[in-house]
């Protein structure tokens, strides 16, 4: 099975709600505009230790510096300087090409995850429980590439019962259920996304699709029980971001091919991630007509004013992919759980929720 197949499943799960956000949070209302780019600055990469992260003001600690602990991992453990040292001549040739295709992103169909046409209208059937079987089928089968993936997975070891091959989308459908087709769902819309390859780059999808399934948990968690809001948009949030995290990743690397003489260097590639990441999973959401909190949220990621001043979302959200590090870095070794709990104490000290938080995805 496919690394998008194994670990996408919450994906589906959730773009039910995005046809319901478009009818009711853009109607009549203006867009939010993407926020530029942070630039790089250069502050510590190190992670501040644990008596600095409780001391500091509630959720007003940067997330930049266990963000980049987890990047480090995801490049094989490649050290992160101190300081983001000046660009060199061949660095600058680099991102002057990264930044501009970054910038237009949504115009680059090969990095863009697909979004079938028929998608509102496919998550509105296989959310009622008055839809049949057969109805389903007749919306997958007007897509020829959802079709094709849902009679590939009707017929794996995982489904398939009987001798003969499934061949009708209609007994596809009743053999795998709606679970099934929100995980197939997922894999037609991430396919021209998830790449892997044996180089630098390679095990940064995995660890990085295993921070963002924490990171969206975790701020749903506190979108239900610390902010009182939309547990479902928060977790929306935090696979977008994800998801914009992983396409930077991409253009990176496709540039590094081209530069056969360059050497991946990870701390150019945590600067990308801070400055784009949040931008691409903008414009991600712009172009599959996601509602303008999930546009506000994912600007606050760009900015660095106090947890007061974000939008209850972006709070969530920050939260969300601090908590998803602090638990990723707890998994490879890198943190002691005192340590990480009081990290997470200093972005958000409202008490037992923030705990149960942390005990539920803290699973080394």
């Amino acid at each position: 099975m496919s690394i998008a197949l194994l670990i996408l499943i919450p994906l589906s799960l959730i773009l039910a709600g995005a046809w319901w956000w478009w009818r009711s949070d853009r109607a009549g209302k203006p867009g939010i505009p993407l926020p530029p780019p942070l630039a790089a600055d250069n502050t510590s990469s190190s992670p501040a230790p644990a008596s600095q992260a409780q001391a500091a003001d509630d959720g007003d600690a940067s997330p930049r510096p266990w963000l980049h602990a987890l990047y480090a991992i995801a490049f094989d453990d490649a050290p992160l300087a101190t300081q983001t040292p000046a660009p060199r001549d061949d660095i600058r040739l680099l991102t002057a090409a990264v930044e501009p295709l970054l910038s237009r992103i949504e115009t680059q169909p090969r990095y863009m995850p697909r979004r079938p046409q028929l998608l509102p209208q496919l998550m509105s059937a296989v959310n009622d429980s008055e839809s049949s079987g057969k109805a389903i089928a007749g919306i997958i089968a007007q897509d020829p590439a959802l079709a094709g993936n849902l009679l590939k997975v009707a017929n794996s070891a995982l489904y398939r019962v009987q001798s003969l091959p499934v061949e009708s989308i209609e007994r596809a459908v009743t053999l795998i259920g709606t679970e099934g087709i929100r995980r197939i769902i997922a894999v037609a819309l991430m396919q021209p996304v998830m790449k892997t390859d044996d180089g630098v780059f390679g095990r940064f999808p995995a660890i990085i699709w295993e921070h963002t399934l924490l990171s969206a948990m975790a701020a749903a968690e506190h979108a239900k029980n610390v902010e009182r809001g939309d547990a479902f948009a928060a977790q929306m949030l935090g696979l977008m971001h994800g998801l914009g995290s992983i396409i930077v990743v991409q253009v990176l690397r496709d540039e590094y091919a081209k530069r056969q003489s360059l050497v991946p260097d990870a701390v150019v590639a945590a600067a990308l991630l801070d400055q784009w990441a949040a931008p691409t999973a903008g414009r991600i959401a712009q172009g599959w007509d996601l509602s303008n909190r999930i546009a506000q949220a994912l600007a606050d990621q760009q900015r660095a004013e106090a947890a007061g001043d974000l939008s209850p979302l972006g709070r969530s959200l920050r939260f969300g992919r601090v908590a998803g590090a602090l638990a990723m870095l707890r998994r490879h070794g890198r943190i002691e759980q005192a340590e990480a709990r009081a990290v997470l104490a200093g972005f958000d000290r409202r008490g037992d929720a923030v705990v149960r938080i942390w005990e539920r995805i803290d699973t080394p």
